[in-house]
């Protein structure tokens, strides 16, 4: 069944660019809404998976997106597409079960990328994958597919790691994070332990694990790196 998307971009250029993208490389149903008032009659008419938000300085704030979302109460999933260098989603960007949020200017793979992460916590379908460079990874079913249909297992931690390096939008994960995300404070591992499911990790998915492509180091953690 297609997701149901509803989308609202200020930008009407950029607005209907994504939404042509978007039913390009998905098997998605897409709304695109001309207004905040459009947008409330698809919603309020309609059940939708996930709503789209495009944040614009001049008309559009995330103030005024909140009083509107309460005002209208709305209560779906909603992705916020925010401008660069905007203050005003400091405070939610914890709020990571019901706004999630992608900064402008982004690569369309990642955005692509980013809807598929939320619809997967929605879903949790064994089918639900997220594309890692020239690979195909799906979380549930503890596997990554090749191009030529191998299919290469993976452990738990190996999962819990790749779900992590992929939910931040190809920035950069510290030991620590990835050691609370994916260890929950284990007293008994270590940086160490870590290093070690990276290098098994690097060993599985990468051509050359000596000069690894898609999980890189940086800065003292990790980020995966989409080419």
């Amino acid at each position: 069944m297609k997701k149901k998307i509803l989308l609202f971009e200020p930008n009407q250029i950029l607005g209907i660019t994504l939404m042509e993208q978007l039913l390009i490389n998905k098997d998605y149903d897409i709304t695109l809404a001309n207004s905040l008032c459009d947008f409330r009659q698809h919603a309020e008419k309609s059940i939708f998976d996930l709503l789209i938000l495009g944040e614009h300085e001049e008309s559009h704030s995330i103030s005024s997106f909140l009083g509107f979302i309460k005002e209208a109460h709305i209560t779906n999933k909603i992705l916020f597409m925010k401008d660069h260098g905007s203050e005003e989603f400091s405070f939610i960007e914890d709020s990571t079960d019901k706004y999630h949020i992608i900064e402008k200017p982004f690569k369309f793979y990642r955005f692509l990328r980013k809807i598929d992460f939320v619809l997967a916590k929605l879903s949790g379908s064994n089918n639900v994958s997220h594309v890692i460079g020239p690979l195909v990874f799906f979380p549930k079913k503890k596997v990554i597919k090749l191009s030529d249909h191998t299919q290469i297992e993976l452990t738990e931690k190996e999962v819990g790691i790749l779900k992590c390096l992929l939910s931040t939008d190809e920035e950069t994960v510290d030991r620590g994070t990835l050691l609370k995300q994916v260890w929950n404070y284990d007293p008994g591992v270590t940086t160490h332990t870590l290093d070690t499911h990276i290098y098994r990790l690097r060993q599985k998915i990468e051509k050359d694990s000596s000069n690894p492509r898609l999980i890189i180091s940086e800065g003292g953690g990790f980020k995966i790196n989409q080419f």
